[in-house]
């Protein structure tokens, strides 16, 4: 099956990210994996290495391209009618070239006509395998800033081509050896902005519930593009405090909780916050605290986001540095 996703040049849309914000976040990004030739992929040009996890919609395994060497993560759906592939491939076209994004080099099919990417492949794996790694020790603070930089830089760079995430988590970022944090996993994304820049409603019910914000709670709930980019700021709150704990930020124990318990919890409780109690900067407080608005029209945007304190005040080398030496760390004798 030849492909039918490759980067492609962003739209230019009415609400892209100025430079300066671009300029300031900027770090360097190393060459990928070069892709072969789109008309001659097919899922038989790849070797299987291992696997790297799966989903509720699709598996992922590390392969690697037979001519070429090249190793890339191979995202292979259960589904070959699954509704969700033409608005994943859009979004993907959108995300192409984007920094803090993870590249999508092509599409495929497996034997059955399941649609499958092949994506930049991530060699250390997720921010929350490297939590997880940590046995409940959170993340340095200087590390954390650094993550949180690359995260906002990237939902900028989605946002600017109109995408929403919808699903931002620890887990669906995903952090290489050179300490490169990119935004995973488009399985519940959104397009939010037209081809002729037209604001779309649409639905935020999809994505993990332990990290929705109030308002998606509401049945049936849908926003337009700043209720949709809100939704990724809670997102991204609830996912740079649980780093900091070592925890899961709403509720101790989210692995047994039901759906009602989240909800009461978000929606009813006081927003999460940074322990009084807890050795934090003032920076680092108030960043979550922006982010956790219960009001989403309250709540920080993306551009505000890049011009906070808990960012711009960062000793950037020091934090560039503490984040390479914890993802090597987790990664002696990782799998």
């Amino acid at each position: 099956m030849a492909c039918s996703v490759m980067p492609v040049a962003p739209q230019k849309l009415p609400h892209q990210v100025g430079a300066a914000p671009h300029q300031m976040m900027r770090t360097s990004t190393p060459a990928a994996a070069p892709a072969p030739a789109p008309e001659e992929l097919q899922l038989s040009d790849f070797e299987w290495i291992g696997d790297l996890g799966r989903g509720g919609f699709a598996r992922v395994s590390k392969a690697r391209h037979i001519r070429t060497g090249a190793v890339f993560a191979l995202k292979m759906s259960f589904d070959a009618d699954d509704p969700s592939v033409e608005e994943e491939a859009t979004v993907l076209q959108r995300a192409a070239g984007s920094p803090h994004v993870v590249d999508c080099y092509a599409m495929v099919r497996g034997p059955d006509g399941e649609p499958g990417y092949v994506l930049e492949y991530m060699d250390a794996g997720s921010v929350g395998r490297i939590m997880c790694r940590r046995g409940g020790v959170g993340i340095p603070e200087p590390a954390l800033a650094e993550v949180a930089a690359h995260c906002v830089m990237g939902l900028a760079q989605l946002h600017s081509r109109g995408v929403a995430h919808l699903d931002v988590k620890p887990e669906n970022l995903l952090a290489n050896s050179r300490g490169e944090i990119k935004i995973g996993d488009f399985n519940t994304s959104k397009i939010i902005y037209g081809g002729a820049g037209e604001r779309l409603q649409v639905s935020i019910t999809s994505g993990t519930s332990a990290y929705f914000s109030p308002e998606r709670f509401a049945p049936k709930a849908r926003a337009g593009p700043q209720g949709a980019m809100a939704a990724d700021v809670w997102g991204l709150g609830v996912t740079i405090l649980e780093l900091f704990l070592g925890r899961f930020a709403v509720l101790p124990d989210v692995g047994n909780a039901s759906l009602e318990q989240l909800k009461r919890a978000i929606c009813h409780e006081e927003p999460p916050s940074v322990p009084e109690d807890a050795e934090a900067s003032a920076e680092l407080r108030a960043f979550v605290s922006a982010c956790l608005h219960k009001d989403p029209g309250r709540r920080a945007t993306v551009p505000k986001l890049l011009t906070h304190p808990f960012l711009t005040r960062r000793d950037i080398e020091a934090s560039r540095r503490a984040l390479r030496e914890l993802i090597v760390e987790t990664l002696i004798d990782c799998p």
